[in-house]
Formats: C-alpha cells, structure tokens, sequence
C-alpha cells in the first residue's frame, strides 16, 4: 500500500492526541519521543507503513486505542506492528520484556519498529544503565529474525550503548 503525507501527519495527529497529557522524560511533550522515534526509522532508510507505526507504536500500551481501531482506520498490517510491540501485562519490567519479545519477534516488521524505539530512547539520553542491562535478552531474542534491511540498525545500537557505558564510567 502507498502512503502519503497525509497519511503520516493523520497517524502523528491520533498519536500526538492520545498522549496529550503524558509527558517524555518529564521534560517534553510526549510528541517529541514519536517523531525522535520517526526520525531514527528515516534515518535508516524505512518509510511508509514505518512512520505510521512509529507515530502510533505506543499507542495502545500507553494511550488507550484499540488494536481493532487502529486496524479499522491504518489497516491490519500497522495494527499488528503496533500490537506487536505493545507490552504485555506483568508484575514488573523483566516479566513484561519476557512475554513481549518474542511477540515482537514474530512480526519482522515490529522488529524495525522495536528497533527504532530503543534508538530513538537511547539517543535521548534515558535509562541508557537499564537498555544495557537488558540488551542481551533484547539481541537474543530479536535479532534472529531481523530483516537484512535493519541489521546495520543493531550495529548503531550497540556503538551507542558502548558510547553511553564508556561515558559513564
């Protein structure tokens, strides 16, 4: 399917609605960490049903849309991106890591999504100590069924959180 611009700024206009009242960092809107998160996947080359996900990816976990309604209005295929990578319910962090990646796993496209979140956070400058505590269950569970075309987006990620740890030591 092809999408236009006007697709892109109808995603970001739901998302940026649906967290209008969250902040990122406590510092931004919440609006910065949706198009940080769009930038990262231009800047490795995905467009299209990717900047639709990336506007809308935390959009059901933290902003309280339906998988069904995104689907009805972006079709099945961001739907699932997003569910994809929308974290399941758990006791605490590491519970709800372990039952969400391998459903991100399955969804090569979620992947790319999951991909450009952590960059997009990293970047940031935000629980980088916690990324990298979790970043071998988060590789060992991904990284397998990574398509090629996002493969040189581990390879970024990695040189970050080495950065990120050599800087704060």
């Amino acid at each position: 399917m092809m999408y236009t611009e006007k697709d892109y700024k109808e995603a970001r206009m739901v998302a940026v609605k649906l967290h209008a009242s969250q902040s990122y960092d406590e510092i931004y809107p919440y609006e910065k960490h949706l198009d940080d998160v769009v930038e990262v996947l231009k800047r490795f080359g995905f467009s299209g049903k990717f900047i639709i996900a990336g506007y809308l990816h935390d959009s059901i976990e933290d902003g309280a849309i339906s998988f069904n309604k995104i689907k009805r209005h972006f079709g099945v295929e961001i739907a699932e991106m997003v569910y994809c990578v929308t974290d399941e319910l758990g006791r605490n962090r590491a519970e709800k890591k372990t039952k969400t990646l391998p459903k991100t796993a399955s969804n090569p496209d979620a992947i790319i999504l999951k991909l450009g979140d952590r960059i997009a956070n990293i970047e940031h400058g935000g629980k980088i100590d916690m990324y990298a505590a979790e970043y071998q269950e988060f590789k060992g569970t991904l990284y397998l069924n990574t398509p090629d075309s996002a493969k040189k987006m581990w390879g970024y990620l990695e040189s970050l959180l080495k950065l990120a740890l050599v800087d704060s030591i």
